[in-house]
């Protein structure tokens, strides 16, 4: 279970008490009578950010391990739980979440867990979490048992701690479905500590208060908080459990946790990050935290996470809740762009109910590294203009090929030509052509919620370890109409993105300029366009909306009802009924008026409506420009005159034998792939063996 290392670094932190510096203060770590011990972890260099981690010296990894009677897990009626270890030890437990210390209750008789839905809510008596204002929640939340235990020798010193959940009365499949559960253990006083808690406001919202009177009466979501901190003195040590459905625990050890987000970290509910490190015993979480989480490279499934995040939702945290998942789900089989695969989790906090969430992959250099075999040591990554993975130098290959590109005329074949060698256009286009049509207010556009990556130095086996930048898609619930009800499906976004009055005043170097001048291009013109019609008629057909919505509004339901119970939002009283239908008006909205703005944007000529479809419609389907088509119905779609499609035969749908066509010209009948040339409407069938 626990790693023995991770009791010789964090057994003396449930003493302590740390004093960590506000905003930009460096701050520190007092957590041990002795200096902290972290040369061996520098020395390693496995982990760049990795918190100082005192040593305790009463660890000793020769004593015996505590034994429990039960397994974590889910249990109809009131339980006996025994606890054992070797002849002449002493065994101390907790129930708090907190480590066993000398000081703590000593393990006599069997210790009974029993259902505590009754019992005080510990947690969520802290009002002091939000700049908003205190709120009520409800004291009779579901509660679990947890056990932390260790055993003692006469001296003092203690053996490896083992750590349990348990929950009483709880029909497990009734509540939860098939939906995971995670058990996050933690010493309260690393939540909600006046210096050191980070979810709460804490000492760093009184000192930003002090500075500037006038600060008191900003929104809610613009306070510094201790919360809102940032960087490896913030992160505190927690122990994971994940109980999968079938009862059974997918992985279970010792991480750090900080909070995330931007205007989120505001809510009663905040976003969590969870990261492994060897500091706290394991590198990686190893095993398909995800399901069926097919690795970006196509090679399997990913198997191991370096860091995972527990969302709240972010902007959409008070409304549907499902809007960045099902949005990136629409895209998650474009191979040109990075989404973030995900699955709704039930927490629990130190045995106390916290709400479901949405677990999604972290973006990191490890997530390039687990999806593609690359080294992350030569992974760049640019986050909203700052460096995010990589070396301070590297900005510099932003910077060139931003100048490269705003600075050169793209209609000139040569210039186009050396920008291609410097960004995956086929990745920029798809990236904007989604942000377009979701109608993202918070997005590339205005210079806010962007990330792109790229190899530092190019080579390898990857085809995407060729040193051009791609584009990574993450927090899009600032879009669809959130805050307007879904009506402004109509509102022309491809104006908004290709007029250059619309600009992102604070960032020296915003992306939309190179997208604006490579629009100077014939050939970037054309494939962003196609883009935009591929958006609308393959990504976000109504059909497949229609079916992805259904599947994910059932699974989130009923865990959404009892989040907004517990958190008790403005918007709990509307509920996810009422708020998934305005996400769903709006994109049955964008999806009726949306060819009328690519036409007013670009007037591209005469539109024509394409069918593909297959000859057999059981051998599998076709890929249209660059998006797979499921033939397992024919596929019908709006495309214009002035820009030809291609399309690829699948290679799983059995032996090719040609494409046959009514109303349209085929550039190659008989080969796997064909350019099609539009007139009219028109018909084109991918014949199989």
């Amino acid at each position: 279970m626990n790693s023995k290392r991770i009791i010789a670094l964090l057994a003396a932190a449930v003493l302590a008490i740390s004093v960590t510096g506000c905003a930009d203060s460096s701050g520190g770590n007092k957590d041990s009578n002795k200096a902290a011990d972290t040369q061996s972890a520098q020395a390693e260099g496995e982990d760049k950010d990795a918190p100082e981690v005192p040593v305790d010296s009463t660890f000793d990894e020769n004593l015996p391990q505590v034994a429990f009677s039960l397994e974590s897990g889910f249990y109809d009626s009131e339980q006996s739980l025994e606890l054992s270890a070797g002849d002449g030890m002493i065994i101390r437990y907790t129930t708090d979440g907190s480590l066993p210390t000398a000081s703590s209750q000593e393990y006599t008789e069997a210790i009974r867990l029993t259902d505590r839905k009754g019992d005080f809510a510990t947690l969520a008596e802290h009002r002091d979490i939000s700049a908003n204002g205190d709120y009520n929640p409800p004291m009779n939340v579901l509660k679990g048992n947890v056990i932390r235990a260790a055993a003692f020798d006469d001296k003092g010193s203690h053996g490896q701690v083992i750590s349990h959940t348990f929950f009483v009365g709880i029909d497990r499949q009734k509540k939860y479905g098939d939906v995971p559960v995670i058990s996050i253990m933690i010493d309260q006083s690393d939540l909600f500590d006046y210096d050191k808690g980070i979810y709460t406001l804490g000492r760093c919202h009184d000192e930003w208060l002090a500075e500037d009177k006038s600060n008191a009466s900003l929104d809610g979501w613009k306070h510094e908080a201790n919360y809102t901190q940032r960087g490896r003195e913030w992160e505190r040590p927690v122990y994971v459990e994940y109980l999968l459905p079938d009862g059974t625990s997918a992985f279970a050890q010792d991480m750090g946790v900080r909070t995330m987000g931007a205007a989120s970290r505001n809510e009663y509910q905040k976003s969590l990050r969870l990261t492994a490190r060897k500091e706290y015993g394991e590198k990686n979480v190893s095993c398909e935290i995800i399901p069926d989480n097919a690795r970006s490279d196509g090679n399997g499934n990913v198997e191991k996470y370096k860091s995972f995040v527990l969302r709240n939702g972010g902007n959409d945290c008070n409304f549907a809740k499902i809007r960045d998942p099902l949005l990136q789900s629409m895209i998650a089989d474009k191979t040109s762009l990075e989404t973030q695969q995900f699955t709704p989790v039930v927490a629990f906090i130190d045995g106390e109910y916290w709400g479901m969430y949405t677990l999604v992959e972290d973006y990191s250099d490890n997530y390039i590294a687990n999806n593609y075999d690359i080294d992350n040591k030569n992974v760049v990554m640019i986050k909203c203009g700052e460096i995010e993975e990589g070396e301070e130098d590297d900005i510099k290959l932003y910077s060139d090929m931003y100048e490269f590109i705003t600075a050169n005329d793209m209609s000139d074949a040569d210039n186009y030509a050396k920008a291609c060698d410097m960004i995956d256009m086929q990745s920029l286009a798809d990236y904007m052509a989604f942000n377009i049509y979701i109608a993202n207010e918070d997005s590339i556009v205005q210079g806010n919620n962007w990330r792109m990556w790229r190899v530092r130095d190019g080579g390898g086996a990857a085809d995407v370890a060729d040193g051009r930048w791609r584009m990574m898609v993450y927090d899009t619930d600032y879009s669809c109409g959130i805050y307007a009800g879904g009506q402004n499906y109509d509102s022309n976004f491809i104006k908004k993105a290709i007029s250059a009055t619309e600009t992102f005043k604070d960032l020296e170097q915003p992306p939309i300029d190179i997208f604006r001048s490579l629009l100077n291009n014939d050939d970037f013109k054309q494939m962003f366009i196609l883009s935009l019609c591929d958006m609308r008629n393959i990504s976000f057909e109504k059909g497949k909306v229609d079916d992805a919505f259904d599947d994910m509004s059932a699974l989130y339901k009923p865990l959404v009802k009892d989040t907004f119970t517990r958190f008790g939002p403005k918007y709990a009283k509307d509920g996810l009924d009422y708020n998934t239908m305005l996400l769903r008006d709006f994109l049955d909205g964008r999806y009726d008026v949306f060819m009328y703005h690519i036409t007013d944007s670009f007037k591209p000529g005469n539109k024509v409506n394409v069918t593909v479809r297959t000859s057999d419609s059981a051998k599998g389907g076709a890929v249209m420009n660059t998006t797979a088509l499921d033939l397992s119905s024919d596929f019908s779609g709006e495309y214009y005159t002035a820009y030809p499609i291609t399309l690829t035969a699948d290679p799983k749908a059995g032996k090719f034998v040609r494409w046959e066509a009514d109303g349209a010209e085929l550039s190659d009948p008989d080969s796997d792939i064909t350019e099609v040339t539009l007139s009219a409407d028109c018909t084109i069938t991918a014949v199989y063996e």
